[in-house]
C-alpha cells in the first residue's frame, strides 16, 4: 500500500448503542486503601473528581457519580432516552479523491451526528454543585451533582460524541462567569448555567457548507482573557487547493469574532495559549494527497497577527504542542523541536524514525515515545521506547523499552504512569520500573493514592453492542487491585 493510499483510507463504523447496566461489586466490604473494580461500558469520557466524587460518562449513554474510595455508585443519569436503535454496519473504503465511495462514508457519519446516539464521550465539567456534560443524543445537560437529577437540557446538535465504538475523547465544557462554553459541528455555544438558555452561537467555517464543503467539529475552546480560542478546518473538496485552516478569537460575552486568522493547511491542532500568544500547527498544503511538512504558528492573541512560524518534516498528520516554562515543544512523527516562545528560535531538536503521539513534562524532563517499526507494519511487532529528555538541552537522561501501543497517561509525585496492554509505573528520575500490571486498561486520573483506569474486556467492533469492561481503582504505590470476594 502506497503512502497516498494509506492517507486515503477511510474507516466508518456506525454502532447502535444499547444500555447495559453498570453494577458495583461488593462496594461496602473493602477498606478505602485498597482498589476496586466496577463493570463499565467504556467511552472516551475522562473521569474527574470534584468534592470527593468521581464523575464519568459511558458508552451506554449514561453519566455516573461514583465514590472513589469504595466504588459505590451514588447515581446514574441516562441520556438518549428518546433515541431508537440505529442500524449498525462496518465499512472500510479505499478510494481516490472525489469518488462516490469516499463521499458516502463521510455522509453516513454526518447522518449519525444528525440523528444522535446514546453515547457520552465528553469529559464532565463540575461547578457550583452541577455536572455539565454533552451526549451523543445531541443534547447538553446540567445535572445536580448530589442527586443526579436533571436541572435542564439544551438541544445543541451533533458532534459531541464519537461516531463509532472507538473511545474518542471529547474535552469538557469551559464553565466561567455563569456560562458554559462547548463546541458542536455547528460551532461554539454559550449557554446560561442556571437556566440552560442559549446566550449565543458562533458559527465556524461560515458559508462553506453552501459550497458543498462539510464541517468538522472545531477544536477547543481554550479560554483567554475574556476571549475563547478555537481552531477548525473543513471537509474540503479534495480537488480544491489549497486547504485552509482557521483560528478564531471569540468574545466570551457577545459571541462575536474579535479576529480570525487563516493559513494554508489542514489537520489543525487545538490552540495552546501562553505569554500573550496563541499557538497551533497544521499539515502544510501540497498539490498532492499528502504533505511531507508541517508548520507551527505563533499568533498574537490581541490582534491575530502571525508573529513567527516554524516548519518541520512529517509523514502522518497527528501533531502535538506542549508549553512548559518559556518553551514550546512541537512534535511531528519525524521530529521534536524545542522553541523559544517569544522568538521561535530553535533551542534543540530530537529525531526518530517514528515519534508517537502524546507529550508530557514535569519539572525536569520531557517524556516522549518512539517506535522502531513503521506505523503500517507494527502489528505484532512491539517496539515502543519511552525517553526522558532534559527540558533545557534535549539530552536523553534515560530510556526504557515499554512494549507496544504505549501512551503516557500522566506524571505525579515523581512517577510516570502509562501503557497499552500493560499499565506501568516508572520512576521519573531514572526510568526504573516500580510496578506493572496487565488487564487493567489505560490510566486516566490519579487522586488520593489511586490510579483510575478504564479497560475493555470485550470489544464489539462493527456490531450493535458497546465495548464492555471495567472502571478500576488501582493502588498507586503497588499497582494492586483488591478484587471483591
Amino acid at each position: 500500500m502506497t503512502k497516498a493510499q494509506r492517507r486515503l483510507l477511510v474507516t466508518a463504523i456506525l454502532v447502535a448503542i444499547g444500555a447495559p447496566q453498570l453494577e458495583a461489586q461488593a462496594p461496602t466490604s473493602r477498606p478505602a486503601t485498597t482498589g476496586w473494580r466496577v463493570k463499565f461500558d467504556g467511552s472516551g469520557s475522562s473521569p474527574v473528581i470534584a468534592d470527593g466524587v468521581l464523575y464519568v460518562g459511558s458508552a451506554d449513554g449514561a453519566v455516573y457519580a461514583v465514590n472513589p474510595a469504595t466504588g459505590d455508585i451514588k447515581w446514574r443519569f441516562q441520556t438518549g432516552e428518546r433515541l431508537s436503535p440505529a442500524t449498525s454496519w462496518t465499512q472500510v473504503i479505499i478510494a481516490p479523491p472525489g469518488s462516490t465511495a469516499l463521499e458516502t462514508a463521510v455522509n453516513l457519519g454526518d447522518t449519525l451526528r444528525r440523528e444522535g446516539r446514546r453515547r457520552v464521550d465528553m469529559a464532565p465539567a463540575v461547578a457550583n454543585g452541577t455536572v455539565f456534560i454533552g451526549s451523543g443524543d445531541r443534547s447538553f445537560y446540567a445535572i445536580d451533582a448530589s442527586t443526579g437529577k436533571m436541572r435542564w437540557s439544551y438541544e445543541a446538535g451533533g458532534g459531541m460524541a464519537a461516531n463509532n465504538n472507538l473511545t474518542a475523547p471529547w474535552p469538557a465544557a469551559v464553565v466561567k462567569n455563569g456560562s458554559a462554553y462547548f463546541v458542536t459541528d455547528e460551532g461554539l455555544h454559550a449557554v446560561d448555567t442556571l437556566t440552560g438558555k442559549r446566550q449565543w452561537v458562533f458559527e465556524t467555517l461560515q458559508g462553506l457548507s453552501a459550497k458543498g464543503v462539510g464541517k468538522r467539529v472545531p477544536s477547543g475552546p481554550v479560554l483567554g482573557d475574556g476571549v475563547l480560542f478555537l481552531t477548525a478546518w473543513p471537509f474540503g473538496d479534495p480537488r480544491s487547493k489549497p486547504r485552509k485552516s482557521f483560528l478564531y478569537a471569540v468574545d466570551a460575552s457577545s459571541g462575536k469574532a474579535r479576529w480570525v486568522t487563516s493559513v494554508d493547511g489542514g489537520f489543525v491542532t487545538e490552540p495552546v495559549t501562553a505569554n500573550g500568544f496563541v499557538f497551533f500547527a497544521v499539515e502544510d498544503s501540497t498539490s498532492g494527497p499528502s504533505s511531507d511538512s508541517a508548520t507551527l504558528y505563533a499568533i498574537d492573541a490581541a490582534d491575530g497577527q502571525v508573529k513567527w512560524k516554524f516548519g518541520a518534516a512529517q509523514e502522518f498528520a497527528r501533531l502535538d504542542l506542549l508549553v512548559a516554562g518559556n518553551t514550546i515543544y512541537f512534535r511531528t512523527d519525524k521530529s521534536l523541536s524545542a522553541l523559544e516562545l517569544e522568538s521561535g528560535r530553535q533551542l534543540w531538536t530530537f529525531s526518530s524514525d517514528e515519534i508517537s503521539h502524546g507529550l508530557r513534562a514535569d519539572e525536569r524532563h520531557l517524556y516522549v515515545v518512539t517506535h522502531k517499526t513503521p506505523r503500517m507494519m507494527r502489528w505484532g511487532r512491539p517496539g515502543d521506547t519511552l525517553h526522558a529528555l532534559d527540558l533545557s538541552t534535549g539530552q536523553e537522561r534515560w530510556s526504557r523499552f515499554v512494549g507496544d501501543s504505549f501512551d503516557i497517561a500522566m506524571i505525579s509525585e515523581g512517577v510516570v504512569y502509562g501503557g497499552g496492554e500493560t499499565l506501568y509505573a516508572l520512576d521519573a528520575a531514572a526510568g526504573k520500573q516500580l510496578w506493572s500490571t496487565k488487564g487493567l486498561g489505560s490510566a486516566h486520573l490519579i487522586d488520593g493514592g489511586k490510579v483510575f483506569s478504564i479497560s475493555a474486556t470485550s470489544t464489539y467492533f462493527g456490531t450493535d453492542k458497546v465495548d464492555q469492561g471495567y472502571l478500576s481503582a488501582i493502588d498507586a504505590k503497588t499497582g494492586k487491585l483488591a478484587r471483591p470476594k
